[in-house]
């Protein structure tokens, strides 16, 4: 049975839909907002399942198309996430509470990540926001998801951790 909203259906059919608005000269901002945020929600879920399906497919003789398929789609959705972290780092560091726990503990979360460290880095990273009795960031949560490499961690981190450590000339 198919649950998802009557809008998400065709993908097809959206995209017409804002052509059209395009051919008559009358887009719809919020149509265009709509529609963007539909497929981030679709990338992130299909990278979830081709995950599911390349762990289902080890050993199998289609293992390595499932595995490069999945990096790709890692990779896309990778400079996103880059891009969200930043944002999150520096919103985050209007938060006085916040931003002081990372500017104490900031080199040494630093130094967990550069070793690759990420349930340490994760740990100190949580103990900052249970402290100071806030929502651990959901795209914060992202970036350690384990079909990462260690390398796209290690920029999501540095990205995040720039922004909200960084001087507030950056902030552009």
């Amino acid at each position: 049975m198919n649950t998802l909203p009557l809008q998400e259906i065709n993908l097809a059919q959206k995209m017409e839909e804002l052509k059209n608005q395009l051919i008559e000269g009358k887009p719809k901002f919020e149509d265009f907002q709509s529609t963007y945020n539909m497929l981030r929600k679709w990338q992130r879920e299909f990278q979830s399942l081709l995950n599911w399906a390349a762990e289902d497919q080890r050993g199998k003789e289609n293992e390595k198309e499932f595995q490069r398929l999945f990096k790709q789609v890692t990779g896309w959705n990778s400079s996103e996430l880059m891009e969200t972290l930043k944002r999150v780092g520096y919103s985050l560091k209007k938060d006085q509470v916040i931003k002081e726990a990372f500017d104490r503990q900031g080199y040494r979360i630093l130094e967990l990540i550069r070793a690759g460290k990420r349930d340490d880095a994760f740990h100190a990273i949580l103990r900052i926001f249970v402290s100071a009795k806030k929502d651990f960031p959901s795209q914060l949560m992202e970036a350690f998801k384990p079909f990462y490499s260690n390398e796209l961690f290690k920029i999501f981190l540095f990205s995040f951790l720039s922004s909200i450590l960084g001087k507030d000339t950056n902030e552009q």
